[in-house]
């Protein structure tokens, strides 16, 4: 079999959900399947290190595609011809896009429906996009994959798709990224060995990552404390993100490190008082399942994918009341609760493993396969 995968997302040593969901689950595939060849598509040369066995194949398609018409063009003109070119059996696109025009099963990744919940986070030729062509997307596909529950029921309760034809297939947290020895920032350093106590986010900073409410809600706990801890956010300052940043300055008790390596993330991780992951909004949300690898306490919200994915094991809170927020914060210093809850994510983060979404994700591709012209 040949599979043939959209990669367009794969550009970096350092990938968020999406490419990060993308490289775990085709790496596993490649290792427990090699008679399998895997071709990789990628809109642009790719320099990441990041290594794949030696099934799995490269190729650049040569349109950068970070727009709605160069999304059509690449999708419905270009791969057509490389999928037949190539002999594809089945292409599997684990960023929610397919191809209109290919003539082979397809198998959709969906991990959220953002467009139709905050279209007011996203730009809006993407939302006009989105919301043309994703039914379509998910009306063509042999199969849809949801990686939670929650976007499964979103699916079939908004975009009215049999619940037959969706299968849930878990993020996790036991990665293959490596990285060669690298240099570790200073901020990033003085944070390892500063005995502040803080507490910690990692991803993009954008709205729907309720970045504004999170800030608001911490300093509203640390005004109650003396100013005794920190706020560390590390990612890249992303979609409409001016008010995120006017906060953090006027805020020295926020610290913003940037964009941070698999390693200076890890080192973050373990000095930190707890995670604080609040988003409005989440697919599913990598970061929890990290932090209670990590053994480090939880606090999530309470809607969405979030409760599902965190199970019993974090203290959940209303991410539009800041006071919960704060009370939150204040429960997890809680010395007997922080340990309950370590001990509740060691066992947590071990019900979700990428080797497990691999096997289950090859299994409905290869059923695809076998019965062409059907959904399964």
């Amino acid at each position: 079999m040949i599979i043939g995968v959209n990669a367009r997302l794969l550009i970096t040593n350092q990938p968020e959900g999406i490419p990060r969901y993308i490289y775990e689950v085709v790496y596993q595939m490649a290792v427990q399947h090699p008679e399998t060849t895997f071709i990789l598509y990628h809109d642009r040369k790719v320099t990441y290190s990041m290594t794949f066995p030696p099934n799995v194949q490269l190729k650049v398609i040569p349109l950068m595609t970070r727009h709605p018409l160069l999304w059509y063009i690449w999708f419905d003109i270009l791969l057509p011809f490389y999928i037949k070119k190539d002999k594809v059996d089945v292409f599997y696109s684990g960023d929610g896009f397919l191809s209109k025009r290919v003539r082979i099963p397809q198998v959709l990744v969906t991990h959220d429906l953002a467009y139709l919940h905050f279209p007011q986070h996203m730009i809006q030729s993407h939302v006009r996009y989105s919301k043309k062509n994703i039914p379509v997307f998910h009306q063509i596909a042999n199969a849809v994959i949801a990686v939670s529950e929650t976007t499964k029921k979103d699916i079939v309760e908004n975009l009215h798709l049999s619940g037959n034809k969706i299968h849930v297939v878990y993020n996790a947290v036991d990665g293959n990224l490596s990285e060669t020895k690298v240099k570790i920032s200073k901020k990033v350093e003085d944070l390892s060995v500063s005995a502040v106590p803080y507490f910690f986010f990692v991803g993009a900073l954008h709205p729907r990552k309720n970045i504004k409410n999170l800030c608001l809600g911490f300093v509203e706990f640390n005004k109650k404390n003396k100013h005794a801890y920190k706020l560390v956010l590390a990612g890249r300052y992303a979609w409409k993100s001016e008010d995120i940043e006017k906060l953090i300055n006027d805020y020295p008790d926020i610290i913003h490190v940037g964009t941070v390596t698999e390693s200076e993330k890890n080192m973050l991780y373990s000095r930190s008082e707890a995670l604080v992951y609040l988003s409005l909004f989440e697919g599913f949300g990598i970061p929890i399942l990290e932090a209670m690898k990590q053994n480090i306490p939880v606090i999530t919200s309470d809607c969405s994918s979030m409760p599902e994915v965190a199970g019993d094991a974090a203290i959940l809170a209303n991410p539009n009341d800041i006071t919960s927020i704060s009370d939150a914060l204040g429960k997890i210093t809680d010395p007997e609760t922080r340990q309950h809850l370590i001990n509740k994510g060691k066992s947590r983060f071990r019900d979700f493993s990428w080797k497990k979404s691999a096997s289950d994700t090859y299994d409905i591709l290869e059923k695809v396969c076998k019965k062409v012209g059907s959904d399964i």
